[in-house]
């Protein structure tokens, strides 16, 4: 049975009101999110399965209809995908804290792992470290499949919503681009006004006038001052650094962009942090590839890797803070668009248009899902015909087993281990 704090409440509320989310604990959420980084492999699609398992099925603070809306909106954000939607949950469950401690929760594995004890990983057997990670890729494809399957039932509950997303994953299984992912996300907001174009639109005030905002007042009026702080650093920052060199300030710039402009996550962040850093001498390429092998191979946020960096980078810090340093500035923007996002769209989320665009988006999700379990994650992870059965006996374990998913994930680790023996 779930703890107390932990369920939704169960009151009543109007229908144009917005749903009181349970406040939970900060170390709660903190505890929650951690055992979730250091568990989550397979990158942002394969967290979102995770989320997915650990907050709509088992923990129940979210439906699936509210945690498919969350993902659709953090789709369409810049910045880690995963790491967004684990920031929203903490607002949506408490505030600003509780966001602050999902994302030091989750973040806090990799991060470590980086800084501490990257290298060392390095220094495994290869051939047994290999089949490991191998196992764990096919563990990440069972959760991405769970998921996928288990939104589509609540999210493409009927054929036109269904044809949506069939659409959808045909055209990003074809060209699976950042660029593309956003322009399906569009397309879908237009179909689903369009399909829902009859409907009688909820403009009355004195309907309006009862809605309610799950967000304490200090947090609404904080989200037009996060804008405004994201857009006044994304701009100051190149102006600064025009007026006074400094290393610092230009990897500041660096790592502030990369967080701010890439969809796409960090499979993208990555070789754009390359293409900045490893030309201009910064950063030998060695040693970026080092990093680089070691954040994918590691559970947690991809974006983790800038503590790497960090570490390697002359920042004129300690090697411990300049890694600390990276990480919060290229988290910053993520951070800054939720608190300025998410209280706006917890009052908006009503109206008949919001309501319309979701109703296309959220089936667009489901494709996108779906298209990113074919291309990459199946293509990358299955070698034979054994792999497929692995992943399907998974599923089944996932699906049936009440098992914690460290147990799965910690078993299936132990299995890849052993297997590179045979």
């Amino acid at each position: 049975m779930p703890s107390k704090s932990s369920k939704i409440s169960k009151m009543n509320y109007p229908p144009n009101s917005q749903k009181t989310f349970t406040k939970i604990k900060f170390f709660e959420m903190f505890w929650v999110f951690f055992k979730l980084g250091l568990t989550c492999f397979g990158g942002p699609t394969a967290h979102i399965g995770f989320f997915h398992n650990a907050f709509v099925e088992q923990k129940k603070w979210l439906t699936a209809k509210e945690y498919g809306e969350l993902v659709s909106l953090c789709q369409f954000l810049p910045g880690p995908t995963s790491s967004q939607v684990g920031m929203s949950i903490g607002l949506k469950c408490g505030g600003f804290s509780q966001a602050l401690a999902a994302w030091l929760g989750f973040t806090s594995p990799s991060f470590l792992i980086m800084i501490g004890a990257g290298y060392s990983i390095l220094s495994f057997d290869g051939a047994s470290f290999s089949t490991t990670l191998h196992a764990l890729k096919l563990l990440a494809a069972a959760v991405v499949l769970q998921a996928v399957l288990s939104m589509a039932k609540s999210l493409t509950p009927d054929w036109t919503r269904r044809f949506l997303s069939l659409i959808a994953t045909i055209i990003l299984v074809a060209n699976p681009s950042a660029l593309m992912q956003i322009s399906v996300l569009g397309a879908g907001v237009l179909a689903g006004i369009f399909v829902n174009r009859h409907r009688e639109l909820k403009t009355n005030t004195s309907e309006k006038s009862t809605e309610q905002s799950s967000f304490t007042p200090f947090i609404v009026k904080a989200g037009p001052f996060s804008a405004a702080l994201f857009f006044l650093i994304l701009f100051a920052l190149p102006l600064i650094g025009l007026i006074h060199t400094s290393l610092t300030l230009e990897i500041a710039a660096i790592f502030f962009h990369s967080g701010a402009l890439v969809f796409g996550g960090g499979h993208v962040v990555l070789p754009l942090l390359q293409s900045q850093l490893v030309p201009t001498g910064l950063i030998s390429h060695t040693d970026f590839m080092a990093g680089y092998g070691i954040a994918q191979a590691i559970p947690g946020p991809l974006f983790t890797f800038a503590a790497y960096l960090g570490v390697i980078l002359p920042t004129g810090l300690p090697s411990w803070l300049s890694g600390i340093f990276c990480l919060v500035v290229i988290f910053l923007p993520s951070v800054l668009l939720i608190f300025a996002v998410i209280p706006i769209w917890d009052r908006v989320r009503d109206n008949q248009y919001i309501q319309s665009g979701l109703y296309g988006v959220n089936a667009v999700v489901v494709g996108l899902l779906l298209a990113a379990l074919i291309n990459p994650i199946l293509m990358l992870s299955i070698d034979s015909w054994i792999d497929i059965a692995v992943i399907l006996a998974l599923y089944l374990l996932l699906l049936f087993n009440k098992l914690p998913i460290w147990s799965v994930i910690f078993g299936i680790g132990i299995f890849g281990y052993l297997w590179s023996f045979i």
